[in-house]
C-alpha cells in the first residue's frame, strides 16, 4: 500500500518559490544589504623588490613588509579579516583573471596573491561610511 503523502505531490504543478522570493516582488534595500554586504577588501601578495610582502588596501594604499607576520598584523589591526574558503577563492580567481586580461601584461609587478581580506562597512541612512 502506498503512502497517502505521495498522493499530495503534483509533479506537474508550477514550482513554488520560498516565501518572500517571488520574482514579482522587488527586495527592499535592507534585504539587499543583508544579501550583499558592502565591504572593503585588502590583499597580501609576495614577490617584490621593496619588501617581500605587499599589503594593498583601501584607496590604493600600498605598504611593503619583510615578513608575512608583519603584513598580516598590520592589516588585521585595521579591522580586516580573512575571507572564508570559496569567497576568497572567487576573489583570487577574479583578480588573477583581470591581471591576465591586460594585453601585453600588467605595467607593474602584481606579485603572487596570497590572501584576500575584507572589512564590512557600516551603513548609515543610505550612505557608506568607515
Amino acid at each position: 500500500m502506498e503512502s497517502q503523502a505521495l498522493a499530495l505531490i503534483d509533479n506537474n504543478a508550477k514550482q513554488r518559490n520560498p516565501p518572500g522570493t517571488s520574482p514579482d516582488v522587488i527586495p527592499s534595500t535592507a534585504q539587499l544589504r543583508r544579501a550583499f554586504p558592502v565591504m572593503n577588501i585588502a590583499t597580501i601578495s609576495s614577490g617584490f623588490e621593496k619588501g617581500d610582502f605587499l599589503v594593498r588596501e583601501e584607496k590604493g594604499q600600498r605598504v611593503y613588509f619583510d615578513f608575512f607576520e608583519e603584513a598580516f598584523n598590520y592589516i588585521a589591526y585595521k579591522g580586516y579579516i580573512r575571507m572564508m574558503g570559496d569567497e576568497e577563492k572567487e576573489w583570487m580567481d577574479t583578480m588573477n583573471n583581470v591581471h591576465a586580461s591586460v594585453k601585453g601584461g600588467m605595467k607593474y609587478n602584481t606579485g603572487k596573491l596570497l590572501m584576500v581580506l575584507c572589512k564590512p562597512l557600516a551603513i548609515e541612512e543610505g550612505e557608506y561610511s568607515n
